[in-house]
């Protein structure tokens, strides 16, 4: 996490609920003519890119069916939701490989109370404005939000530098300022991009149902190439094409995807079915759970954050393969992934299948997972712990008394056991290019 010494400044909007923080500041209608500008953009597309996640993984965990456990999604509707938030975590990776290849690595970090987002909130800098919820599955859910947050662009639609209409117009003004920028000094602009491949994101991504691969980014060529795997895997390349390539960066005849647009828009048309959804509430908070369902949405809170911890070391250390040597950095990156699948997931099941309270009057909802930032420093420093994957294990030790499931082989504790331990890893972060001096 970091300190209040090495913290990007940070500005919040007045209007926006319960919102992220949003980091630099980004003015409507200016073209991004320095580098500084450029990150700023990118840092707040890291934070849309998130803020996706939770959303859409608590649709597809409210969906009744499920597959024959943790590690097999759902049917239908389901697997499709978790293909796209698969995809989302993608998008999230490669803007944060552009962030390392333009030498902003010291400026962005995932797990940080300013960088995860609080629901309801307003969606960044979109107009006009859409508020992003976490609901259970419904149609009303695919037309109110998910639609209009993937609505493609308008052909020949002009790129906006601040208050934009859709994702694909605040990413097309982040590809005419980089080509911009590139044009008019590629050594500066470049100048960190190949020292810091190692420490971008490059292997262990799968998806069942979906496609794209991480972009190892050193030059305007490769850079073009990730922002477009986000937008066409989001958007679509065409308003009037529901398909893109599985590969959008090696497209070959035959091998498309429907844009997550189209995929949305199958669920809300009932094409696509949802079957049983759970009776679970919207934007709920942990706080507002009583009896067991409050200690197993802390220790969701707690997986997901060290989740977000992992992917922060991942960027911290560099990827060095040796055939004698323990890979630290391919370990993570697994690691990551099954840490999606086979904790997440679980504990999101257990906790749509529990009563919110076991108060008499409860209103009969059950709980849920909310996707809050969890402090471990405070709480290990009130438990004694010594490191963050210490006091998540006794978090899971303490819940399974009340849900056994927790435990046992191929488990949530048994993965937890043997995650890596993010803070006995040595950081190596890349360079980062020198802040301007304050006017």
């Amino acid at each position: 996490m970091t300190t209040d010494a090495t913290k990007p400044a940070t500005r919040r909007l007045p209007d926006i609920p319960f919102a992220v923080t949003p980091i630099g500041t980004i003015k409507a209608d200016r073209p991004i003519e320095d580098i500084d500008t450029l990150l700023d953009h990118l840092y707040q597309a890291a934070q849309v890119e998130l803020s996706t996640v939770p959303m859409y993984l608590y649709a597809a965990y409210s969906i009744g069916t499920k597959g024959h456990s943790q590690w097999d999604p759902g049917i239908s509707a389901q697997r499709t939701i978790i293909s796209i938030a698969i995809e989302e975590m993608l998008h999230l990776c490669l803007v944060r490989n552009l962030i390392i290849a333009l030498g902003g690595a010291d400026r962005i970090v995932f797990y940080d109370p300013d960088f995860i987002t609080r629901y309801p909130s307003l969606m960044l800098h979109r107009t006009p404005p859409l508020t992003l919820h976490l609901e259970p599955c419904s149609k009303d859910l695919m037309n109110r939000v998910f639609l209009p947050l993937e609505l493609p662009a308008e052909k020949g639609a002009k790129p906006q530098a601040g208050e934009y209409n859709t994702l694909g117009q605040f990413y097309k003004a982040i590809e005419v300022g980089l080509k911009h920028l590139t044009e008019a000094d590629p050594d500066d602009v470049w100048k960190y991009a190949k020292a810091n491949a190692s420490w971008q994101y490059e292997s262990a991504y799968w998806n069942h149902d979906g496609g794209g691969e991480p972009v190892v980014i050193t030059d305007l060529h490769t850079a073009e190439t990730a922002l477009k795997m986000v937008v066409e895997q989001g958007e679509g390349v065409d308003p009037k094409k529901a398909t893109v390539p599985i590969d959008p960066v090696n497209p070959r005849p035959g091998l498309d995807e429907l844009s997550h647009y189209a995929k949305f828009k199958r669920i809300e048309q009932g094409i696509e079915v949802t079957g049983q959804v759970r009776n679970v509430p919207s934007d709920p908070r942990a706080k507002g759970f009583s009896g067991p369902a409050a200690g197993l949405a802390v220790l969701f809170n707690a997986a997901y954050c060290y989740t977000l911890a992992m992917l922060d070391k991942l960027y911290d250390v560099q990827s060095n393969f040796n055939p004698n040597q323990r890979n630290t950095r391919y370990h993570l990156e697994r690691t990551f992934i099954a840490s999606m699948s086979g904790v997440l997931y679980p504990i999101a099941e257990l906790l749509m299948t529990t009563p919110g309270s076991d108060d008499p009057a409860w209103d009969g909802t059950c709980a849920a997972p909310t996707f809050e930032y969890y402090d471990f420093a405070a709480e290990q420093k009130a438990k004694g712990h010594r490191t963050m994957k210490e006091h998540l294990l006794w978090l899971c030790e303490t819940a399974v008394v009340d849900f056994p499931e927790l435990g046992g082989d191929n488990s949530v504790h048994w993965l937890l056991k043997n995650l890596p331990s993010v803070d006995d890893i040595p950081s190596d972060p890349p360079a980062s290019r020198p802040r301007p001096m304050p006017n």
